[in-house]
């Protein structure tokens, strides 16, 4: 009785494991797939947060140049400085003039850019007469 049990299978076995095995490498494929799409969008995440920094970091070097400075609507531009990061950002900021500046509103438009990226910076700051820190940032806005 038991040779003719074992005789009536005829690979239905088989069949199990190449169905379960088949199933496995879906699931190990899709795995697989969402793991590289997460490792490439962190690189972008990551080189995104770079420049963006880099950008705040010359808004905020701006700022504080015409804090030391003491300069009235005179258009100055700091040097240029670099982050070391990994690739190196070097960073510029412009300072302009903007309509109105004049001893009593003293006032600078900081346009930031960094390389790597097109993206820049953009910023009003101005002198205050009543704050603890003399130059305040009026509006900034990163493109």
């Amino acid at each position: 009785m038991v040779a003719r049990a074992g005789h009536r299978q005829r690979g239905q076995g088989l069949l199990v494991v190449l169905v379960f095995l088949s199933a496995f490498l879906l699931l190990v494929w899709a795995s697989l797939t969402l793991a590289s799409g997460a490792f490439l969008g962190s690189a972008a995440v990551r080189a995104d947060t770079r420049t963006t920094y880099a950008l705040d970091a010359g808004l905020a070097y701006g700022l504080e140049y015409a804090h030391l400075t003491g300069t009235h609507c005179v258009a100055v531009n700091p040097s240029a400085f670099i982050l070391t990061y990994t690739p190196a950002i070097s960073v510029t900021v412009t300072m302009t003039i903007p309509a109105g500046c004049s001893n009593a509103n003293q006032a600078y438009t900081l346009i930031v850019t960094a390389t790597g990226t097109t993206r820049t910076g953009r910023a009003q700051i101005y002198r205050s007469s009543v704050a603890p820190n003399p130059w305040l940032v009026q509006w900034e806005a990163y493109q």
